[in-house]
């Protein structure tokens, strides 16, 4: 199709529905739907299209590879879960907390055993580390904000054993295939890492609210608007926030009932747990039923990317660069499965047990993989449409490649804030930023970094956050008060960010 204006239809529809709703899922299926009606404008045309694309998206190789590995990760962390390994290690932690110092210094090192996932790091330390700082008089606020930037803002600079790894490989892959880069997916994501200044500085400033900053004595206030103590959010990879209002005014209705001697017999129950956290009640807490298998993963991860790596050069730092990370990764976590469910086995875990957390756990991704799906059946539609072709054409005399960097890093992160999700917002801009390189020649690890930084951003500061939402409930606190303290640190961080994005961009365009 000769490419014009109309090519970008698809993601003009994507990105302002995805802001109106709230939901980048429905922005990216109506995106779809617009370029897959316009390749066949026909009553089922455009279905067909749709389907076709997505069909061939999901099955091929790499694609399919991540999908399984999406699941494989969760599964994972369910099993680690329904064992008592969570709440194992938050026990170890407890009872090695002596000074807020101390405290705030294993704050900070629990993230070498929770750094998985954002969600995963919230749920494992938040209720611990609440209970410990309540009793050391430490702010809850303070307490809550250092948690929260040790978990999107650490994670998303971890090259190795988290859910976001595979996800990044991943859309890069997908851009990179639709615009014929030579670098490998995981040598561009490993070259992005210095450049994602969000993260890198969001991480500085929480060292010196840490450690440098004046303690404070206040405890953190709760909200008499806040939802009740029942209320817990699961793990998943974007909850609702309306969703979570609507069980906050049911449990309080529930409440009020219970208060003024209304039976209560026959009406549900005012908790809304998640179904993993509930059979890990049950569980005994063994801190070593999450390090042997977190220890596993991590070990053949690491040792599967080198050897792939291997098979092409003989040197150490070449061969983790070279190597295929999705496969090495996939196998590392296919073997960590099974030599989990031995290693629980050996130690009478029920069967039943391991395959809820298996099972359970590998749903909780699910969400993801639809997501994934989507990106990567709009993105090959819309290059079919001519969108790449069209928007090199255009940029290459609007906008200098000096600015590049920071206008996508600032519009990134206005959408990842309004939509709430890191991933969404990576979704969105990935491939038109990869889109955006080629017509300029700025560096793609540039580009790379500064959309990952603005998806950190969002995934970090919006108030729609699952983060912000988990996190803000764990700990008691007003969700828009707490989503408002982070947002001021969030917006100083952000415009130092985009001052170095300009610099960067101006001296690697000398």
């Amino acid at each position: 199709m000769h490419a014009s204006f109309w090519s970008l239809l698809p993601f003009l529809i994507v990105i302002p529905l995805a802001m109106w709703t709230r939901q980048v899922l429905i922005g990216l299926m109506a995106g779809l739907l617009v370029g897959a009606y316009m390749k066949k404008f026909t009553w089922l045309g455009g279905i067909e299209v749709a389907i076709h694309y997505l069909v061939k998206e999901v099955t091929s190789p790499g694609n399919l590879r991540l999908l399984l590995f999406m699941y494989g990760f969760g599964a994972f962390i369910g099993l680690v879960r329904v064992t008592g390994g969570v709440s194992g290690f938050a026990q170890w932690m407890n009872r090695r907390i002596k000074s807020a110092r101390s405290a705030f210094g294993l704050t900070w090192l629990s993230s070498l055993a929770t750094f998985m996932a954002p969600d995963f790091r919230i749920i494992t330390v938040g209720p611990v580390m609440k209970e410990v700082f309540q009793r050391l008089k430490i702010s809850g606020s303070k307490v809550a904000f250092i948690i929260d930037a040790t978990s999107t803002p650490l994670i998303a600079l971890i090259p190795i054993g988290t859910a976001f790894v595979g996800y990044m490989v991943g859309l890069i892959a997908d851009s990179a295939h639709h615009q014929g880069f030579s670098l490998t997916p995981y040598q561009v994501l490993l070259q992005s890492i210095p450049f994602n200044f969000f993260s890198i500085l969001m991480l500085v400033y929480t060292l010196y609210l840490t450690f440098f900053k004046g303690k404070s004595e206040e405890k953190g206030a709760v909200d008499p608007n806040d939802c009740p103590p029942g209320i817990r959010t699961p793990f998943r990879t974007s909850p609702q926030v309306g969703y979570f209002k609507d069980l906050c005014k049911q449990d309080k209705a529930l409440a009020g009932k219970k208060n003024t001697g209304a039976s209560s017999e026959h009406e549900p129950d005012s908790d809304f747990p998640d179904p993993v956290e509930i059979v890990s009640e049950s569980a005994a807490p063994k801190a070593i039923h999450l390090i042997v298998p977190l220890c596993l993963l991590l070990g053949f991860t690491f040792f599967l990317t080198w050897w792939d790596g291997y098979t092409k050069t003989p040197s150490f730092w070449e061969a983790l660069t070279k190597a295929d990370a999705g496969k090495a990764m996939l196998e590392a976590v296919f073997i960590t499965l099974i030599l989990s469910f031995i290693w629980y086995g050996i130690h009478r875990q029920p069967i039943q047990r391991l395959l809820f957390g298996f099972l359970q756990g590998g749903n909780e991704m699910m969400g993801v993989n639809v997501l994934l799906a989507l990106v990567w059946a709009l993105t090959a539609v819309s290059t079919d449409l001519g969108f790449i072709t069209y928007t090199k054409n255009l940029i290459e005399h609007l906008v200098p490649s000096l600015w590049l960097a920071p206008v996508l890093f600032l519009v990134g992160c206005v959408i990842s804030y309004i939509v709430g999700s890191s991933f969404g917002a990576w979704a969105i801009l990935m491939p038109l930023g990869f889109s955006l390189a080629a017509g300029t020649h700025t560096p793609i690890p540039l580009i790379t970094g500064a959309v990952f930084a603005s998806g950190s951003f969002g995934g970090f500061a919006s108030p729609l956050s699952d983060n912000t939402v988990a996190m803000a409930t764990v700990m008691k606190l007003p969700l828009m008060k707490y989503a408002h303290q982070k947002l001021i640190a969030s917006l100083i961080v952000g415009i130092a960010s985009a001052i170095l994005y300009a610099v960067i961009g101006w001296v690697m365009s000398r």
